[in-house]
């Protein structure tokens, strides 16, 4: 496997063809194309981020069975670490270069722990470090999910504004650029997600994987 040294601009022009002939039989013609411009560099990129957790390349089919819409995706998306509680994500679309980190969707039990530890003052007050380290790299904070803090906690409690998240996670979206076919879009990419980290670290530490189901 060669080394992550950006997309090729073939990427972006399979990702916009796609979208224009978003249909099985021409994905199945152009799946050469896709597997060199697009697989291979995502893969490769997986790789150089392995020592943040297990990558995972999405594969590029919709279940339409439950979200109506095109048949194939029209991006490519990488997952990395998420064998824990919290991980990080990047996503290349011909709208730019998507970036998050964080607790994504949770488990009930995972938004318990969640509330559980911003609701302590110490296991908090790392946590707004963490966040503080994010958002001077660009990164911004997801928009709470509840209009109102959960029941069982007071409406003026002083991290009101994080308990009323059920997800946490921090994201930014960069604009289409040359870097991006060249070897700096390694660093343009991780040194972001490394801004991210402490706060990963954080939710792995303080909320840990779903205990749903497990013996």
């Amino acid at each position: 496997m060669p080394a992550f040294s950006g997309w090729p601009p073939e990427a972006l022009t399979f990702l916009a063809d796609l979208e224009a002939h978003n249909d099985r039989e021409w994905f199945k013609a152009n799946r050469a194309r896709y597997d060199e411009a697009c697989v291979l560099p995502t893969t490769a990129l997986g790789e150089a981020l392995s020592d943040l957790g297990t990558p995972k390349l999405f594969r590029p089919w919709n279940d339409q069975r439950f979200r109506p819409g095109p048949p194939i995706k029209e991006h490519l998306g990488l997952a990395v670490g998420y064998e824990g509680a919290g991980g990080w994500y990047v996503q290349l679309s011909i709208d730019g270069l998507f970036l998050a980190a964080g607790l994504h969707n949770p488990k009930p039990d995972q938004v318990t722990r969640l509330r559980a530890a911003i609701d302590d003052g110490r296991k908090a007050a790392a946590l707004t470090r963490a966040l503080a380290v994010a958002r001077a790299a660009g990164l911004a904070l997801n928009d709470p999910d509840l209009l109102r803090v959960p029941r069982g906690y007071d409406s003026d409690h002083p991290r009101a504004e994080l308990l009323r998240r059920k997800s946490l996670t921090v994201s930014a979206t960069m604009p289409i650029a040359k870097w991006l076919h060249r070897p700096a879009a390694y660093d343009h990419i991780r040194e972001p997600l490394d801004a991210a980290a402490p706060m990963v670290t954080w939710l792995r530490r303080h909320v840990g994987p779903s205990q749903s189901g497990a013996r």
